[in-house]
């Protein structure tokens, strides 16, 4: 559905455009004055204006201006009696989109508003992109091969492809931003607007402005008009983000969107129609907060369609080093450093982390490494972690010499036996934290008669 504002004085003619367009699902308002346009604008955003340029209080060129300095991205079509004139001319130069003569046919006219449309959803995604475009959404170039990830990927594939309200749930910085993003951009809406909203980092009655926009004069500061988020995402994706922490009052007017489709800007009686899917997420557990009453049970059952959980990164540690060496690639890069390789220290601690904060924490905690390593290798003290104890036996000058001596190859014996245990008995990783070639590190195991039963073949 678009917006139409027909600015003409041919009621006859232009009676007809809007009973066309209007039988074709779009909302259609009609002025014949440049003043009557000039408020239905302030007022409204419009996709489309067909301007006649038989309307005379006002010449073409500057109704583009005026039209184009109060939205950016609305379209102006000019109908024109003759192709070549100078209004004409001046008016495209302006930023009209499209001119065409009269007496003109509908098909053709229809033609031109369709490309019209199109254009501006273009120019929605673009605007709506800003900032993101280095994000990719295509889900098989998210990082991740554990089993519970990649289920995840599996539901996301299926969900895309509908209209159905998504609802992420899973702790902080588990990633449901992007999952959101991806759910939109792998949809039949990825053409238009994605939009998103915190519902936690505003107050209630900001958060409604923010949602569903003012009038001037609506409240104290109201001081001009606000397009709200709803009305953005219009064809498009609202990601709300932390839906949970909405007030019972916001969450009501969010159910009526849902079920309705429609809604009124704060300080308005104008009831304001939109075609949108929602996608939210929380980190809440929704059903206990219903017993508790802080949520609708009705609102939770509207946004509960299709759940996707996001499991933490403490239960899917076969993703975290995978993470790590893109986020390393990544920071290098960004930082202008050389890429910078991980200790076998480092990758036992970051796999044993806990990690609280999960994907969010992680990226956080590599770029701190890739800032702090003075060499080209990442220790555990660069990640800024707990250090546990058994990290720092080969660090330690551990090793005393006792009054009755001890045999070198006792002491050598025990130092390959730690660092394998430290490296979960990887050869390659052991000999590297001990400095020595694998070569070297397999004579050794074989002269100290060392297995282990992981190994193919006992070296």
């Amino acid at each position: 559905m678009s917006r139409f504002l027909l600015v003409n004085n041919d009621n006859v003619l232009y009676e007809k455009i809007s009973r066309f367009f209007h039988n074709k699902g779009h909302e259609v308002e009609t002025v014949q004055t440049s003043h009557s346009a000039a408020d239905m604008l302030e007022k409204n955003i419009f996709d489309i204006i067909l301007f006649d340029t038989t309307v005379t209080d006002i010449k073409a060129e500057d109704f583009v201006t005026l039209a184009r300095k109060t939205n950016s991205n609305t379209i102006v079509i000019i109908a024109v009696e003759s192709e070549t004139t100078d209004e004409t001319i001046q008016a495209m130069n302006n930023g009209a989109y499209d001119f065409i003569q009269k007496p003109f046919n509908f098909p053709e006219l229809e033609i031109r508003v369709n490309r019209a449309i199109n254009l501006r959803s273009l120019r929605q995604e673009a605007d709506s992109l800003r900032g993101e475009r280095n994000i990719i959404y295509k889900t098989e170039n998210f990082i991740g091969e554990s089993p519970e990830i990649k289920k995840v990927f599996e539901i996301l594939n299926k969900v895309a492809k509908s209209n159905a309200t998504v609802l992420l749930t899973g702790e902080t910085g588990t990633g449901k931003e992007l999952i959101a993003g991806a759910t939109h951009y792998n949809s039949f809406r990825a053409g238009r607007a994605f939009v998103r909203v915190n519902c936690a980092a505003l107050p209630e009655y900001l958060l409604e402005s923010e949602l569903f926009g003012h009038e001037k004069g609506a409240f104290t500061g109201a001081d001009k008009q606000r397009i709200g988020r709803f009305e953005q995402a219009d064809g498009g994706s609202i990601f709300l983000d932390e839906v949970g922490d909405m007030s019972l009052t916001t969450q009501a007017k969010v159910l009526r969107v849902i079920e309705e489709k429609e809604f009124e800007r704060v300080g308005s009686s104008k009831t304001i129609k939109v075609d949108i899917r929602i996608i939210t997420a929380t980190n809440k557990d929704l059903v206990k907060e219903i017993e508790e009453g802080n949520f609708r049970e009705d609102l939770f059952y509207r946004l509960n369609v299709v759940n996707i959980y996001i499991p933490p990164l403490r239960v899917r540690k076969g993703d975290i080093i995978l993470l790590t060496y893109f986020f390393l690639k990544k920071l290098c890069g960004d930082l202008k450093k050389r890429l910078k390789e991980l200790h076998p220290l480092t990758i036992k601690h970051l796999t044993e982390y806990s990690w609280p904060g999960n994907t969010r924490e992680l990226e956080n905690t590599i770029e701190r490494a890739v800032i702090m390593a003075e060499g080209d290798i990442i220790i555990p003290e660069d990640l800024g972690l707990p250090i546990k104890p058994e990290y720092m036996k080969l660090e330690q000058n551990s090793i005393k010499i006792p009054a009755g001596g001890i045999r070198l190859d006792e002491v050598e014996k025990e130092l390959v036996l730690q660092a394998l245990k430290v490296c979960d008995w990887v050869q390659k990783d052991a000999a590297s934290l001990l400095g020595i070639s694998t070569r070297v590190l397999n004579y050794k195991i074989k002269r100290f008669g060392i297995t282990h039963q992981q190994w193919k073949k006992n070296k």
